[in-house]
């Protein structure tokens, strides 16, 4: 009896095992349902990147975006080019401006420019530019991330196009197919030729326990993105802080109108200065 009563324990031990491995797996969390519940106003998340060609560091990049109900409701994003300053001396007078490091608060659709090329246009007393429609990321904004994960519907695209495994989502997609619908990289670069929409970038996105990106590594040629000279580019970001309490606001002193350049030197080195006066007027 005493054989058969511990048959049969074990037997209901097997079983309740066997019960919860057979349990079904939990399913993976949404990246993109994750992302909207960020959307609360006065909440957000802080990242940093860097931008390689080939393997050199080109650039340096820190910020933070602020959401809403509906989104980004406002930024700060500084850039910094990974080069000393002996090194931006050498370099032509007409570049060197835009080689200096960069600062854009963006309020709504009001961008507020910092440093970079704007140096040798703004009046003497003045330290900001106001560029209504402006970059988030300023002039320097082709020089990093391209791929915004805090944007819902880039975010869809890029999980639906991707392979999981784990934790990590890697997939390929068309430059084209990405600037139909970002904001963030229709205010970056010119509207794509036909060949540019063609290129492909290749891309993995790292998520935490909750679904919420927390790095994005993307490279592609950099005719795909119409900068020239340059081999293969990639950029890698970190995403840091979700759901911490952010508040931006725009500065109030030494703040220029677009009005107030002095585009006297405006050569074509500073076209895309040139674009975003156009794009204000």
């Amino acid at each position: 009896m005493r054989r058969i009563l511990a048959i049969a324990a074990c037997a209901t031990a097997v079983a309740a095992v066997t019960a919860v491995g057979a349990a079904p797996a939990q399913a993976a969390p949404n990246p993109v349902t994750a992302l909207k519940a960020q959307f609360k106003t006065g909440i957000g998340v802080k990242f940093s990147d860097k931008f390689l060609a080939g393997k050199q560091i080109m650039t340096r990049r820190t910020g933070t975006f602020q959401f809403g109900r509906s989104g980004v409701a406002a930024s700060d994003i500084s850039t910094k080019f990974n080069l000393k300053a002996a090194d931006i001396a050498e370099m032509p007078e007409n570049i060197q401006p835009l080689l200096k490091p960069e600062q854009v608060v963006k309020i709504g659709s009001v961008a507020y420019i910092k440093g970079g090329m704007f140096g040798g246009y703004l009046p003497e007393d003045k330290t900001w530019l106001r560029a209504p429609g402006g970059p988030a990321a300023g002039l320097t904004g082709m020089f990093g991330q391209y791929l915004n994960p805090t944007e819902p519907m880039t975010l869809q695209k890029l999980v639906k196009k991707a392979k999981r495994a784990g934790s990590v989502y890697t997939g390929k997609i068309t430059f084209g197919e990405v600037y139909s619908t970002s904001k963030w990289i229709q205010s970056h670069t010119d509207r794509p030729t036909a060949a540019q929409k063609k290129g492909v970038i290749s891309y993995k996105l790292y998520v935490n326990a909750k679904g919420l990106v927390v790095r994005v590594v993307s490279t592609t040629k950099a005719s795909t993105l119409g900068i020239a000279d340059l081999p293969l580019i990639t950029a890698d970001t970190r995403y840091t802080g979700w759901g911490s309490k952010v508040s931006i606001k725009a500065p109030t002193e030494g703040v220029a109108e677009m009005d107030e350049l002095d585009l006297s030197g405006l050569d074509e080195m500073s076209a895309p200065l040139g674009r975003l006066v156009g794009k204000a007027s």
